[in-house]
Parts: C-alpha cells; structure tokens; sequence
C-alpha cells in the first residue's frame, strides 16, 4: 500500500489493514511530492495487490503513471477523496481494476467502508480514529482531539511513536497529550519567525500571503493558517517550503484552491490545496539561508488561474443570456 503521510492516509492504511492482518502487508507512507518515487518503490516489491489511498494523481503524472501500470501483474485499487479533472478521472478508471473515487468522506472514511463491505471488523477505537481524522480533514472540527492528534503528529520527535499507536488503535492519552502541547510551542515559535519574512501582495483584487517556512514545518501549515486567519484575512495563504513546495490554504471563499493549485502541477481542495513553484537550486539556497519567497512566481499562476477562471464565467453568463433569450 501507498498512503498519504497525514492522519487521514495513515487512518486509512489502519483501517486496510484489519481487512487483510497480514506479516505481508506493507504500508509505504508517502508525502504528495514524493508520491511516484514510493509507488515504484511498492511495484518494486512486485506485490499481488496495491492500495493506494488518499492521494489524487495530478495531470502531469497521467503519463509516467500510464507508463507504471500499463501491463502490471498486480490488482491495483485506488481511493481518494480530493478534487480530479476529468483527464485524471478517465485515465485511472483505465489504469485501476477498482477506482473508489468520493468526494463526500475523507480517505481513511473511504477505506474503512470499502473494508467493511468486504467483511473486516473495525473495532470501537478504530472507528473513532477513523471520525478524528475526517473530522480534520474535511475541516469538520467538531472534537477538539482531531485537531491536537494532528498537530501532535507534526512533531517529529514523537511521530513514529504515535503512528505506532494509532496502528495499535490507541487513541487519545497522556503520550498524544505531552507530543502535542511539544509541537504547539514549536509551531508558534516558527510562525513568529516566518512572519517576519512574509511577502504579502494582490493580484487582481485578490489578497495573498506568502510564508516561507522549512520542510520540517509542513505539517502544520493548516494550523499556521489559522493563527494567520485570526490576525488579518488574506484569500489566500501560501506556504513554501526550503524545496520549492507550495501549501495553500484558503482563507476566504473567493478562490477555488484546487483549480490554483494546477497553475503549479498540484491539486487538492477547494480549502487547502499544494503544487511546486520548481525552484532553482540557487531559490533554494536563498531560501534556506535568508528564508526569501519568489512572489514573482505565484503571482505568475495566480494571475493565470484568475483569467481562466474570468474566461469561464463570462462563457457561463453567455450561454445562460443565449439560454434566456430562447436562442
């Protein structure tokens, strides 16, 4: 199996596993910039059956991927829950001998009923766990833990312990507690840095933040938002980290992030979405020497998804006025 490296996709891996329970099982954990390096790494195995889960092919991948799976000898099924275009959908119906494509739940919510249906047993914990992290991720927030989990994950020191526990099915405690008040006063100890070193700008009306942060922090860039949002309101909040990754989350509803985000070959949400903005290696070393953005870049994209998406509404408000007039 290939998953997400969030609590989402380690969820779903968890929520798999009790459908097989199986030394054979193996759970290769992946972030979405790495995701074609692990998937080979897992065709490498040469395994009877793949998973992948939670995560979403992004356009410029359809090709190395058709390439991948194009006569493999293993069954592949594929699950996710964020936004795909049409060419994405279409290419991995043909690849896949089972896409499980809904937008409606999260990826551990969509492995753990594929699961179920198929006659795994999932205990009460399990079943919990599985709520939590659709409830971060799909931004529910109604229990407190889903939030504090997820932030305690980010902490590396703590993360490979608490994913053995959430494997373990042990849910919130004492250790999750003690990891996740650690990450918190780190997180804002960063933020406060990478504040000072924040490039804000608009483009067209549209008001954006961009913070350069280290690879290390990308876990919490979704709770860096928040503390951004609580401040002032941008609607959008950028995050780039020392390799050039981009981590968009929204903070008003004017711009649909997973459209933005294929100005930079990602994809996502609406809500909260990522890309590349390719940095050369001398970006990288401004970056991680003096943590400078390029603005120039994402104002290029930005401003390319904006004439697109002004493209699309006035073919939409034309052929409603063509609708209207009975032409």
């Amino acid at each position: 199996m290939v998953h997400h490296n969030d609590f989402d996709g380690i969820m779903g891996a968890v929520a798999l596993f009790r459908l097989h329970s199986s030394d054979d099982f193996v759970s290769i954990s992946t972030s979405r910039r790495k995701v074609l390096k692990n998937l080979k790494k897992a065709i490498r195995q040469k395994p009877d059956l793949l998973y992948v889960v939670d995560i979403g092919p992004n356009d410029h991948e359809l090709e190395e991927l058709e390439g991948l799976l194009r006569g493999r000898t293993f069954k592949l099924v594929w699950m996710d829950h964020h936004k795909w275009s049409q060419r994405a959908l279409e290419k991995i119906k043909e690849l896949a001998d089972e896409l499980v494509y809904d937008r409606s739940t999260c990826g551990a919510g969509l492995a753990a009923r594929y699961a179920k249906e198929r006659g795994a047993r999932l205990c009460d914990c399990c079943e919990e766990l599985v709520e939590l992290s659709c409830d971060i991720d799909l931004w529910i927030r109604k229990d407190p833990r889903s939030e504090k989990m997820s932030i305690a994950l980010g902490n590396r020191r703590w993360r490979r312990f608490l994913i053995d526990k959430l494997w373990k099915c042990v849910g919130w405690d004492a250790d999750w507690e003690e990891a996740y008040e650690e990450a918190l006063r780190e997180m804002e100890e960063s933020l406060q840095k990478y504040l000072k070193k924040a490039v804000e700008g608009e483009v067209d009306g549209i008001s954006y933040v961009m913070v350069p942060i280290k690879l290390k922090d990308v876990a919490h860039v979704s709770f860096m938002a928040e503390e951004i949002r609580k401040k002032r309101t941008y609607d959008v909040i950028a995050f780039v980290s020392d390799v050039g990754s981009l981590h968009m989350r929204r903070g008003t509803e004017r711009v649909d992030l997973s459209e933005l985000a294929k100005e930079f070959s990602g994809g996502g949400h609406p809500a909260a979405a990522g890309g590349n903005l390719n940095y050369s290696f001398i970006e990288k070393i401004m970056h991680k020497l003096f943590l400078r953005v390029n603005a120039k870049k994402f104002e290029s994209g930005l401003r390319a998804y904006l004439e697109k998406s002004n493209a699309d509404k006035g073919m939409r408000e034309a052929e409603l006025s063509q609708e209207r007039s009975g032409g």
